[in-house]
Order: structure tokens, then C-alpha cells, then sequence
């Protein structure tokens, strides 16, 4: 009759554990694929956002440089692009695992997601990503591998109770292990996951750096300064099949054409110099091209390229910086720094249609270059200030992206060496001071020779 009791008790036990294993894996399970199918659909809908622009146009050649990176995220299959009629634009696959032995035994699922691309509020086409759920399905695997043989070690643990009452103190000193291990296994699961999302954001950065979403800027400019040279162009054709064309109009128009032609070459350029500028920064392997530039006409480049759009806002940039300030360095690099600030003023520090003052200023001081940049906008609070340079961090979901100062942040320390510290107070704008050592002449000469042997 004890016998029996004992043998009942001991399969209730066990029914209560595994029960209890379970439900802890479903809930599990549950909860991290739904959190993993929000992080990839995130990722999806960033990288659909990029890719508005070549379906409104129709430029299939952009949507395939756009999308190649985007096929290295993690689950991800394939993808393809279309336009508002259908018609693929650009398609790109990566079997990845499909086909392996794990794929085959745990028979992975896959599924497809459609996003639908809107350019300036109009329907330009939809982008389908095609995914598997490789990645919750390995971990839940393991996992369930865990759960099974701490189940059994629990039978075990159960069955020597059940034979031997006597042991009453080991099987105590047993269960503070079994806790123990519980403990560890829980803490094992929480360092496995921060470490997983830590990576999978790193390798995110590096792509999304790949995807260079600054380019859309200069992109935009070429595109109203086109615009706006095709209606000068069909008035001046106007007034001339009619012959009302005067001479000051026709000088004034090619006086304006030269203008709108020199920025539509700048931009363009400047495109070049970001791709290549995010790629080195992406990539470490790739031997960084330094070269004497002057800052000033750098900056006022820069200034000159971002003239259609601050002309659309209140804001007076200044510059102080020497006219015979020339440095070594990656002039791209400081483009793009300038460039990311300035529009983080006019979108955060300004908000568009609010009067303000940017400050550039910049000053050699024993072997550092020291540039400041300062503007009188709204400011920061220390939560903020505090998560700046974090990618994807961002106070207008809208429209910014959360790229810009952490990309600024990587340019500065780690391509340039340098450093930046930001100062600012909510109401009382903010201010970036960087400063980064001057390369000598034994240094500039090693550096070329570095380049010349890569």
C-alpha cells in the first residue's frame, strides 16, 4: 500500500513537471517568435523605406544596389521589388540554410511579407520578403534539448527519492542543486539572448551603413534642382517658339542652368564620396584614401549642396573657420559629419520652420584640429543626450532614422581617431565639439605608403 502511494505520488510529480516544462515552453515560445517576427518586420519595413524612391522612379539598377545588402539579414530568403504595376524591378535570393541536414530534420517553416512602398504619399510599388524561421526554430530546438534532459535528470532525481526514503538529506542537497541549476540555466537563457539581439543590432548597423541613407539628401536635391531646370527649360522654349524671348530672359536662363548644372554635379559627386565614405566605415578591410583638402571650401561645398533645403527653412548657418586651414584627412568623411549635423538641427533642433542659428567654427590647437559645431534650437534633455550616438535612437520616428549622430560618432572615432563630446540643455540648443589629431608629414607619407602597398 506504501509502495503504492509512493509509485502514485512519484507519477504525479512527474505529470506536475512536465506540465509545468510545458507550459514554460510554449509561453516561451510564444513570446520570443512574436518578439523575433516585431524585430525582423522592423527591419523589413527600414529597409522598404529605402527603397520608395527607385519604384516611384522605376530605377531598377538603384533597387538592386539597394537590396543586395539587405539579403544578408539574418531569416531573411529573398526579395523582390515591383513597381506600382506589378512589373520586378529587383530580385535577389539567398537559400542560406534551405537544404541543410537541421533544415530537413526540423522541417523549418517559411512564410512571405508584402510591404507596400509610398513615395510622397502616392502608391510607387511593394517590396515582398521572403523568410524563414530559422533562426527561433534552432534556439527553440536547443532549448527544448535543455528541457528534455533537465526532465530527465528530475525523473531520475524522483525515482531515487521514490526508492530510497533513507537518502532524505542528499535528496535535499539535490534539490538545492536542481534550483540551483534552474537559476543558471534562466540566467544562461537571458546572457544567450541579450548577446543574440547585441550581435543581430551590430550586424544591422553595419548594413544599414551599407544602405547609406544619407544619399537620399543629395538624391532629393538633384531631383527638385532637375525639376526645376525642366520648367525654366519649357518657359524659355515657350517664349521662344514664339519668339517673345528676350535677351536678358535667355541670359538669365543660362545663367540659372549653369547654377542648377554645377549643383546636380556636386550632388552627384557627393553621392560617390557617401557610398564610399559608409563603406569604409563598414568595413574595416578597406584601406581608408586620406588627402590635403581645405576646410573652409569643404564646408562651404557642403553648405552650397544643402542650399535647397535650408532656403525652405529660417536657419543662418555661420561659419569661423581660417581660410588657409588645410588638413590631411578623408574629406568625405567630413562631409557626411557636417552634413548629418546640420540635418539633425533642421529636423530635431529646429523642427523645420522654426528661426534659428547654426555655428561651424574650427581652429588648429598644438597637434589637434578642434572644430565646434553649435546651434540655438531646442536642446536636449540627459535622457536623450544620453542615447544620442545609440543607432536607430531617434525622437521623430517620422522622420528621422536614428542613423545620423551614430554614424557622425563612428566617422569621428574610428576613422578619424578622434573624439566628440556633446553638450547641450533642453531649450538652449546643443553643441558638438570634436576634436581630432593633425597628421604630420612622416605620418602623411607612411599613410601613402600603407595605400601604394594595399
Amino acid at each position: 500500500m506504501q509502495h503504492m502511494k509512493m509509485g502514485n505520488r512519484f507519477m504525479l510529480y512527474n505529470i506536475i513537471v512536465l506540465l509545468i516544462m510545458i507550459a514554460f515552453y510554449i509561453g516561451f515560445s510564444v513570446n520570443y517568435i512574436s518578439s523575433w517576427k516585431k524585430s525582423l518586420f522592423q527591419v523589413m519595413d527600414s529597409f522598404a523605406q529605402s527603397l520608395s524612391y527607385p519604384a516611384w522612379t522605376l530605377n531598377d539598377g538603384l533597387a538592386k544596389y539597394i537590396v543586395t545588402p539587405m539579403i544578408r539579414v539574418e531569416d531573411v530568403l529573398s526579395i523582390r521589388v515591383m513597381d506600382d504595376r506589378g512589373n520586378e524591378l529587383a530580385y535577389i535570393d539567398d537559400n542560406k540554410n534551405v537544404g541543410s541536414v537541421l533544415d530537413k530534420v526540423l522541417n523549418i517553416r517559411k512564410g512571405t511579407r508584402t510591404v507596400e512602398l509610398y513615395y510622397k504619399g502616392l502608391f510607387a510599388g511593394r517590396v515582398e520578403f521572403y523568410y524563414y524561421y530559422w533562426t527561433p526554430t534552432v534556439l527553440l530546438f536547443q532549448i527544448a534539448i535543455i528541457l528534455v534532459f533537465l526532465y530527465l535528470l528530475i525523473y531520475m532525481f524522483l525515482m531515487n527519492l521514490q526508492k530510497n526514503k533513507a537518502l532524505e538529506k542528499t535528496t535535499k542537497e539535490l534539490n538545492e542543486a536542481n534550483s540551483e541549476l534552474e537559476l543558471a540555466l534562466s540566467e544562461l537563457e537571458e546572457t544567450q539572448q541579450r548577446v543574440v539581439n547585441s550581435e543581430k543590432m551590430a550586424a544591422l548597423g553595419k548594413l544599414m551603413v551599407n544602405i547609406a541613407h544619407d544619399v537620399n539628401t543629395p538624391t532629393g536635391i538633384i531631383y527638385s534642382s532637375a525639376t526645376e531646370l525642366l520648367d525654366k527649360y519649357v518657359l524659355v522654349n515657350e517664349k521662344y517658339a514664339k519668339d517673345e524671348l528676350t535677351e536678358d530672359e535667355f541670359g538669365n536662363y543660362l545663367e540659372i542652368t549653369g547654377q542648377v548644372l554645377d549643383i546636380i554635379i556636386r550632388n552627384s559627386q557627393k553621392i560617390k564620396e557617401l557610398v564610399q565614405s559608409l563603406k569604409r566605415v563598414a568595413m574595416q578591410e578597406v584601406t581608408q584614401t586620406f588627402s590635403d583638402i581645405n576646410l573652409k571650401e569643404l564646408t562651404e561645398d557642403v553648405l552650397r549642396t544643402l542650399h535647397p533645403k535650408l532656403r525652405k527653412t529660417r536657419i543662418e548657418v555661420v561659419t569661423n573657420i581660417p581660410d588657409a586651414l588645410v588638413i590631411h584627412t578623408v574629406p568625405g568623411a567630413w562631409a557626411q559629419i557636417f552634413m548629418n549635423l546640420i540635418d539633425n538641427s533642421i529636423t530635431h533642433g529646429f523642427g523645420y520652420d522654426n528661426p534659428g542659428r547654426i555655428e561651424i567654427n574650427a581652429k588648429v590647437s598644438s597637434d589637434l584640429l578642434i572644430v565646434e559645431y553649435k546651434d540655438n534650437g531646442k536642446g536636449m534633455d540627459e535622457e536623450t543626450k544620453r542615447k544620442a550616438f545609440e543607432p536607430f535612437f531617434t525622437t521623430d520616428e517620422v522622420h528621422g532614422s536614428g542613423l545620423g549622430l551614430s554614424i557622425t560618432y563612428q566617422l569621428v572615432v574610428e576613422l578619424l581617431g578622434g573624439d566628440i563630446l556633446l553638450e547641450s540643455q533642453k531649450g538652449k540648443g546643443v553643441k558638438f565639439i570634436m576634436r581630432i589629431p593633425i597628421k604630420r608629414d612622416e605620418q602623411i607619407a607612411q599613410s601613402k605608403s600603407d595605400t601604394q602597398n594595399f
